[in-house]
């Protein structure tokens, strides 16, 4: 693959290291080659992927609800970074690309990390009337719910198994 490296200061003074590669787009030096290949692809397919981000290094999922699934775009200026543009919209939010840890297309897992996990989920009935039904992650509350059905869609979201929360 062709690609060169190179250092960017933000003004705050923060530098950050980047590929770029030959097509111009610009992936944190951490990123996995196979996180590359798979963003790269379906920026140029402009089909609809989920991101996990995560710890890299153990795997845990951070839990991310939003800004997790689109396109995959890229902005314009000196560093072209991957973005994620949600259906619909033009723009969207960059990609922390060296924290991806799973990459889902509607139909399959493309990319995961080898210690991918989210925690120990479990559903439970709390005391709150209008929102009984509460989704613990390592016995933390995590979210409430009004139906038991809601719950365990986003405890399948959470976990990989639900493209989307719709």
């Amino acid at each position: 693959m062709n690609q060169t490296f190179f250092e960017h200061t933000f003004s705050p003074g923060q530098a950050i290291r980047y590929r770029r590669l030959a097509s111009g787009t610009c992936y944190h030096a951490d990123t996995p080659e196979t996180v590359v290949d798979i963003l790269e692809a379906y920026r140029q397919n402009r089909c609809e992927i989920r991101l996990f981000y995560g710890d890299t290094q153990t795997g845990q999922s951070w839990l991310e609800e939003h800004d997790v699934i689109g396109c995959i775009g890229r902005s314009t200026g000196t560093v072209k970074a991957p973005l994620l543009v949600p259906s619909g919209d033009s723009g969207g939010p960059a990609l922390l690309d060296h924290c991806i840890i799973r990459i889902d297309s509607p139909t399959q897992v493309l990319y995961q990390h080898e210690q991918f996990h989210v925690g120990d989920i479990t559903l439970v009935q709390g005391k709150l009337k209008q929102l009984p039904w509460e989704v613990l992650i390592n016995w933390t509350l995590q979210a409430r719910f009004p139906a038991q059905r809601e719950a365990k869609h986003y405890i399948d979201f959470l976990q990989g198994k639900r493209f989307a929360l719709e």
